[in-house]
């Protein structure tokens, strides 16, 4: 499936309360979610961080730019932290092709 939105920005802010995604990312969100949520770990525990990823940063396996999809664990509080140190799970980046949004590789840290 191309749902060539490359053109596009991957998401714009329309209003202070609205948020207009792309198709793209809207599928690749989904594919990211699905696969975080079989890792078992609680949502809640996460903040959850979506960009494009430039071509100095991410690209796919032709050159062309990617999306990325952080799920960043919290840090409990009243705790600092470095990176991804957290008691409250594992963060992980999924990378999206920009014109399917189907998940082409993932990054994990412990």
């Amino acid at each position: 499936m191309n749902l060539n939105a490359s053109a596009a920005p991957i998401f714009e802010v329309e209003s202070p309360d609205q948020l207009l995604l792309n198709t793209p990312v809207v599928v690749a969100l989904n594919h990211a979610y699905r696969l975080f949520a079989a890792t078992g770990q609680d949502l809640n525990n996460f903040n959850v961080h979506i960009a494009e990823r430039k071509k100095e940063n991410g690209e796919d396996e032709s050159g062309v730019n990617t999306i990325g999809i952080a799920f960043s664990a919290k840090l409990p509080p009243g705790q600092k932290g470095i990176g991804n140190a957290s008691k409250l799970g594992r963060s992980v980046l999924y990378i999206a092709s920009m014109t399917s949004g189907e998940i082409l590789r993932e990054q994990g840290s412990r």
